[in-house]
C-alpha cells in the first residue's frame, strides 16, 4: 500500500532512515536547497525529517524498502514544489508520481541529471521539458483541475440534480 503524508511517527521514520540506508543516490538528485546549498537527503536524514514536520509530503509504499518519493518546498514556502524519487525501480518510480499527481492541486517541478533513466518515467506521467539547467534538465507538470460531480438535493422534493 502507497503511503502519502506529512510528518512520521518513530516507526516510519525507522522505515524511510533504512529505504535511505539501502537505496543508493547514483544521481545525486535527492536533495534539498537551503541558502543556495544543495543538501543531500540521503545522509542527511534528520534535514529530511524536519522538513516533513514543517509541511513537505513523502510517499513510499508500506513494507517495501526500495524507495521513496517526496515534495519540497512546503516546508520553506518556495514558490515552486519539487519532486524527488530515490529508486532503481522504474515501476515503483511511476507509482509513486501517479500518487503525487494525484494529490498535487499545484503545478509540480523536476530537477534531473541529463543521463538519469527516471526521466522517461517522469515523461510518461505528464512532466515537460522546461529548460536546460546545464548537466540537469527541468521538468514541469502543470496541475490540472479535475472535474468532480456535485450533487445538489432540491429543496422542493427528495430528486437530485448534477452539475
Amino acid at each position: 500500500m502507497l503511503i502519502c503524508k506529512e510528518g512520521l511517527n518513530k516507526i516510519e521514520k525507522k522505515q524511510i532512515s533504512y529505504i535511505l540506508s539501502e537505496v543508493c543516490d547514483l544521481y545525486s538528485d535527492f536533495y534539498c536547497t537551503k541558502d543556495n546549498v544543495r543538501i543531500p537527503l540521503r545522509d542527511n536524514p534528520d534535514v529530511l525529517f524536519s522538513y516533513l514536520n514543517k509541511g513537505d509530503v513523502v510517499v513510499y509504499e508500506q513494507d517495501n524498502e526500495t524507495g521513496i518519493g517526496l515534495v519540497t518546498g512546503w516546508s520553506d514556502g518556495s514558490a515552486r514544489k519539487y519532486v524527488k524519487i530515490l529508486t532503481k525501480d522504474e515501476h515503483l518510480a511511476s507509482n509513486l508520481l501517479k500518487i503525487i499527481n494525484w494529490n498535487a492541486n499545484i503545478d509540480l517541478f523536476a530537477k534531473l541529471k541529463k543521463n538519469n533513466p527516471l526521466i522517461k518515467v517522469f515523461n510518461r506521467n505528464g512532466y515537460i521539458f522546461m529548460g536546460d539547467r546545464g548537466s540537469e534538465i527541468l521538468l514541469c507538470r502543470k496541475f490540472l483541475p479535475r472535474i468532480e460531480r456535485i450533487i445538489y438535493k432540491e429543496e422542493d422534493n427528495d430528486n437530485v440534480r448534477r452539475n
